[in-house]
């Protein structure tokens, strides 16, 4: 409970997705909706029949490019919350590391610095260079 109080656990992506639910279904019957009425329109004579084509094309449109435009508004409002949700796991693993006891990193940088003296003691001598007829300069 404490979580839900301090928005550490977003509820809005269920709500989001139940939007988008009741969004697809108005859209899907209000596409097909629109083009049955038309074609009825049309079959009865009571509409001409280029305002009953264009209708049914309208009704088409609503039911395939709609639901797609409603689709990616929904994904788009489920990127910025799960932005969210990979950032607080970022922030718990920081959280995590960075509490590192402070011996143990002492230990560590200890470690880096007698193998870096380690490595530099060991570096070969370097002979002096010589000219290319062997004077030297």
């Amino acid at each position: 409970m404490t979580a839900y109080f301090s928005f550490r656990k977003l509820i809005t992506p269920y709500f989001v997705r139940t939007i988008y639910t009741i969004g697809f279904a108005a859209l899907t019957a209000g596409g097909i909706g629109w083009a049955v009425w038309a074609g009825m329109r049309l079959n009865a004579a009571t509409l001409p029949t280029r305002l009953g084509v264009y209708y049914i094309a309208i009704g088409a449109g609503i039911l395939i490019v709609g639901n797609l435009v409603w689709r990616m508004i929904c994904e788009f409002w489920l990127l910025l919350f799960n932005v969210h949700g990979l950032l607080t796991s970022i922030e718990k693993n920081v959280r995590h590391e960075s509490i590192e006891p402070v011996a143990v990193r002492q230990v560590i940088s200890e470690d880096a610095k007698s193998q870096r003296i380690r490595s530099e003691q060991k570096a070969p001598s370097v002979a002096p260079q010589r000219s290319v007829l062997g004077l030297s300069s």
